[in-house]
């Protein structure tokens, strides 16, 4: 006979009754479940008669039945023993079912809140998970429902010279001379370590401009204080490297008080050196336009980057960059009289912002990620950032991979973007990737593109990489202040925030224009609205208080994502300092120093 086990829903697998664990259940065995031969006549120990010889003696005989051996034997047993204990199981369960109809309704009304309580931990591990992403986010807040207040504060010295830096489940407070380690919660300084007045701590986000917050936690903090202001303040013209853990513990090392350095957020010092070349400083000749000409003949040095642990100074990666044609204006810098002076040195410049570094100058430019992998051409000393972009021409990608521009675009006066995903995928737009100011930290599989004056949808899935999924004419975004919760909200070059849905381009509402007053300076949002924050419901956003820049002071403005209407405003005499999140908790600079909000 067969016997199926009764299913079990939490097992490993699936109800399919191809999976369901089938018991062949034998009842006798040849020679086995009675203790008899092959062919015993049903009697007990006897022995078979003899049987006489028939006409077909001389045909030749079948081979008996082989006996069972023993492994066949204890298979059996074990089918046996297996198939009576799910018997026994089976009826000692049905002698446990209710029979009354009282008893069955009970048993259902269980069984369905066993399955409510089960959706309902299922909803909040999803909860759970959606939170986990959120505050993973560097914009991303714990809570914006209600209007938040002071619940902390740290008096500074000189709070404008401050930064504010995350680290792991730590704010960084830098100024006044040391850098304190503070529970973004409770305003506790866990820890203090003293450096120089003139330190640079990071990277850290830019002050006074907006844009995606793509900085990541710096782990370990590195700060450099500069030559003149070390950390035991007797000015002996030291440079020093410190670097710092989240437990507050510090390592210093000295370090040439020449060299160019730039702090990384992963424990790393990026070193810029020009080499070779004519690095001689002197005036230079103008035009009647006022246009800067260099010597003839003029050949700048190369740029030498290097990459090193902060802690212990090991080289981890470096390269040359090579000394191109260069342009003018990116080779001088100015005097007190506003004359122009060729100074190679002087005119480098940088970008270090979510794992990408750009180096620019006289001749020079190159980008990589922070592992050393070189994004731009090497071969191509005229590629960009180099041929008239500057800054942010390479970037990261709030959900992996990173964007450059397309050396190869025929058309230098429409700007597209090739796109360098995770999974190995790369493709070319037509235009330029919005980036997020804010994110959710989910990823809803696509990316933005301004192409003209519209906005298209680009799938990022790996096997559909680049498929167009929507395009929206009327939509002119300039900037993607916000992805959350399947709603893009854009400023679009009309004045107005709008809200759309990502996965359709369709329009969900529309800000009054006269909340935020862009006026002209709908094309550059980033020196009218500070940054972006959200708690998935809602959008933060640190707004000046005259765009005109007449009259100072800062806005903390709160929009419903679901209608755009505005859940509340703070208004603050203070201009717009510095504000941050760090593990879900706002943190902001004011005239007197540092505050928690919530």
């Amino acid at each position: 006979m067969t016997e199926r086990t009764p299913h079990d829903d939490a097992a490993p697998g699936s109800p399919e009754p191809s999976k369901v664990h089938t018991f062949d259940l034998i009842d006798e065995v040849p020679g086995v479940s009675d203790g008899t031969g092959p062919d015993d006549g049903g009697q007990d120990g006897a022995d078979p008669e003899p049987e006489e010889p028939d006409a077909a003696q001389d045909q030749p005989r079948e081979r008996a039945p082989r006996e069972p051996g023993r492994v066949t034997v204890a298979l059996a047993a074990a089918r046996t023993a297996v198939g009576r204990t799910a018997r026994r199981g089976g009826a000692a369960v049905r002698r446990r079912l209710p029979t009354t109809r009282r008893g069955k309704v009970l048993l259902v009304g269980g069984t369905a809140f066993v399955l409510v309580l089960a959706v309902a931990a299922g909803v909040l591990v999803n909860a759970q998970l959606r939170e986990r992403a959120l505050l993973a986010t560097p914009s991303g807040v714990r809570s914006l429902e209600a209007k938040p207040t002071e619940q902390w504060s740290i008096d500074l010295d000189d709070p404008i010279a401050a930064t504010l830096i995350e680290m792991p489940g730590v704010l960084a407070v830098v100024g006044d001379a040391k850098v304190r380690g503070v529970d973004p919660a409770s305003g506790d300084v866990r820890w203090t370590v003293d450096v120089g007045a003139d330190t640079r701590c990071g990277p850290a986000a830019p002050l006074g401009i907006g844009g995606p917050a793509s900085t990541e936690p710096a782990d370990p903090l590195v700060c450099v204080t500069s030559p003149g202001d070390a950390g035991d303040g007797d000015g002996d013209g030291k440079q020093v490297v410190t670097v710092v853990d989240a437990d507050g513990a510090a390592q210093t090392r000295e370090i040439d008080p020449d060299a160019l350095v730039l702090p990384a957020d992963d424990g790393g010092l990026i070193e810029l050196e020009p080499t070779g070349g004519d690095l001689e400083q002197r005036p230079v000749v103008v035009d009647k336009l006022g246009a800067p000409h260099l010597p003839k003949d003029f050949v700048g040095p190369d740029l030498a980057v290097r990459a090193e642990d902060a802690a212990t100074g090991a080289e981890r990666w470096s390269d040359i960059v090579a000394f191109g044609a260069p342009r003018p204006d990116s080779c001088v810098t100015y005097d007190d009289n506003a004359a122009p002076v060729l100074d190679v040195v002087g005119a480098l410049g940088w970008d270090l912002h979510g794992g990408v570094l750009e180096v620019h100058g006289c001749g020079v430019s190159a980008a990589y990620l922070l592992g050393g992998t070189r994004l731009d051409d090497p071969e191509d000393t005229a590629d960009p950032p180099a041929d008239g972009v500057d800054t942010a021409s390479f970037a990261p990608l709030p959900d992996g991979g990173w964007i450059g521009p397309d050396a190869t675009a025929t058309d230098v006066t429409m700007p597209n973007d090739v796109v360098h995903l995770p999974h190995g995928a790369s493709f070319a737009l037509a235009g330029q990737v919005l980036l997020p100011w804010a994110t959710d930290g989910r990823d809803p599989g696509l990316l933005l593109e301004r192409v003209g004056v519209h906005v298209e949808a680009r799938s990022t899935a790996e096997g559909d990489a680049g498929a167009q999924l929507w395009s929206a004419p009327e939509l002119r975004a300039t900037t993607l202040l916000a992805r959350v919760s399947g709603t893009a909200v854009v400023v679009d070059e009309r004045g107005a925030v709008r809200a759309i849905d990502l996965g359709t381009g369709a329009d969900r509402w529309t800000l009054d224009p006269e909340v935020l007053s862009f006026g002209e300076l709908v094309w550059a949002a980033e020196s009218t609205i500070f940054g972006a924050y959200t708690d998935g419901d809602t959008l933060l956003l640190p707004v000046t208080a005259d765009p005109s820049g007449s009259t100072p002071g800062l806005r903390l403005l709160a929009v419903n994502l679901d209608d755009g209407s505005v859940r509340w405003e703070i208004a603050q005499e203070t201009p717009y300092t510095q504000l941050i999140s760090v593990d879900g908790y706002l943190a902001q600079i004011t005239q007197h120093g540092v505050v928690g909000l919530g």
